[in-house]
C-alpha cells in the first residue's frame, strides 16, 4: 500500500511541476507580447515626433531599431530588445510612417508579428509541442504586411 501511495505522490508531483513550468512560460510570453507592442508604439511615436526621422521612418534599419529600443528601455519593457536579438529568426521592414517586426523564438515557442502603428501585437502563432513551425516568410505572408 505504501508503494502505491509513493507512486501516486510521485506522479502528482511530476504533473504539478510540469503545469508550473507551462504556466511560467505562458506568463513570460504574455508579458513579452504586451511589452513588445507597447515599446514599439512608444518608439514609433518618439521617432516620428521628436527623433531624427521626423515623419519618415524609411531610413530605419534593424540594427538601429534594436539600438533605439535598448536606449528607450523603461521598467515596463525591460529585456524586449534582448529577446528580439536572441530570436532564432527575424524580419524587419519599414514603411514611411511605421516599422514592422516579426520574430520566431524557440525559447518562447512563438512566432509573432507587430506593426508599430497598432496598439497590440498583430499576429501570434504559438508553436505547440509536436507542431512544425512554418518558415517565418510563410507566417509573414499571412499577416497584414502583405495587404
Amino acid at each position: 500500500m505504501r508503494k502505491r501511495h509513493l507512486i501516486l505522490l510521485s506522479i502528482g508531483l511530476l504533473f504539478i511541476s510540469e503545469c508550473t513550468q507551462t504556466q511560467t512560460k505562458n506568463k513570460d510570453l504574455e508579458e513579452f507580447v504586451m511589452d513588445l507592442s507597447s515599446a514599439n508604439v512608444k518608439l514609433r511615436g518618439n521617432l516620428i515626433l521628436f527623433g531624427e526621422y521626423k515623419g519618415d521612418l524609411s531610413a530605419l534599419n534593424y540594427e538601429k531599431y534594436l539600438e533605439l529600443l535598448k536606449q528607450n528601455e523603461v521598467p515596463s519593457n525591460r529585456g524586449v530588445a534582448n529577446i528580439i536579438k536572441k530570436a532564432d529568426a527575424h524580419f524587419f521592414a519599414v514603411k514611411s510612417n511605421t516599422f514592422l517586426i516579426a520574430i520566431y523564438s524557440k525559447d518562447l515557442n512563438v512566432m509573432l508579428y507587430d506593426d508599430a502603428n497598432t496598439a497590440f501585437t498583430d499576429s501570434i502563432l504559438i508553436i505547440q509541442e509536436g507542431m512544425i513551425a512554418p518558415a517565418l516568410s510563410e507566417f509573414i505572408s499571412k499577416t497584414e504586411y502583405n495587404r
